[in-house]
Parts: structure tokens; C-alpha cells; sequence
């Protein structure tokens, strides 16, 4: 009979197959989100609006006037996000905040526009919402 009986809790054993397999969602969790942080940039650049014609894009709205220097905070919490993942540290928070940039800024719109904005809408409006709902939802650990 041994001297010491060694008791590890289920939840502290980890067998190797199912530490790679964390480690195997974990990366294309991580590559998943990088897609999708360089989708709401590349969006940030395509038509948003459509008036009279013109199809500004979120690069050519921030620079109408002083309220929507904030588009900014988009592609440069993008490339935060981008840059997390490479160097693999945490992306939870700057995800979740870059997702919901488009949301405010979609608010916000309403709020000055009305119910008219869903008619002006171009597709890089509706793309960015929903790159940003995925960079919302994505990041979120896993249990």
C-alpha cells in the first residue's frame, strides 16, 4: 500500500486532448474575430448612406463635421483588435467595445434622422452592423 494518496478535483485533471482542443477553439475563435475586426474596417471605407445620389462613405462622414470625428474610434479599435490577436493577448474588451461603436453610431443617427435613416442606409452601414454584432458576441469567453 503507498504512504500517500495524491485527490485531484475533476474540474483541476485536464487530459492533453482536451487542453488542444480548448487550445484549437481559442485560435480560430481568435482568427474569427480578426476577420471580422478587418471586415468592420474595410466597411468603414465602402458607402453608408445613400442621399440624393451621393454614397459617402464612414471615412467621408467623419469629415463633415466635429460630431463625427468619433467614426474614427472604428477603424483604429480595429486594428487594435487585429493587433491583440497576433500577439495573442485578450481581445474581449476592445472587441466589445469596436462592436458596439456602429450601434452608437446607428443610435445616434436615429436619434438626429428618425425613422427616415433606415431608407438612406447603404450597404456598409448594414455591413459594419453586422460585423459588430459578431465582434460583440465572438471575443466573449467561453465557459
Amino acid at each position: 500500500m503507498p504512504d500517500e494518496i495524491t485527490i485531484t478535483p475533476k474540474s483541476e485533471s485536464t487530459s492533453p486532448a482536451s487542453a488542444s482542443a480548448k487550445q484549437n477553439i481559442t485560435v480560430g475563435r481568435t482568427q474569427l474575430v480578426n476577420i471580422c475586426a478587418a471586415g468592420l474596417g474595410v466597411s468603414f471605407f465602402l458607402p453608408w448612406v445613400n442621399i440624393l445620389g451621393a454614397t459617402p462613405s464612414g471615412y467621408d462622414l467623419q469629415q463633415m463635421g466635429n460630431e463625427q470625428r468619433l467614426l474614427w474610434l472604428i477603424p483604429i479599435f480595429c486594428a487594435i483588435i487585429i493587433f491583440a490577436g497576433v500577439t495573442k493577448r485578450s481581445q474581449q474588451i476592445a472587441g466589445q467595445l469596436t462592436g458596439a461603436l456602429p450601434f452608437c453610431v446607428g443610435a445616434y443617427w436615429y436619434y438626429k434622422i428618425g425613422s427616415d435613416l433606415t431608407h438612406i442606409l447603404a450597404y456598409g452601414a448594414y455591413l459594419s452592423l453586422i460585423f459588430g454584432a459578431a465582434l460583440f458576441i465572438l471575443p466573449r469567453k467561453s465557459k
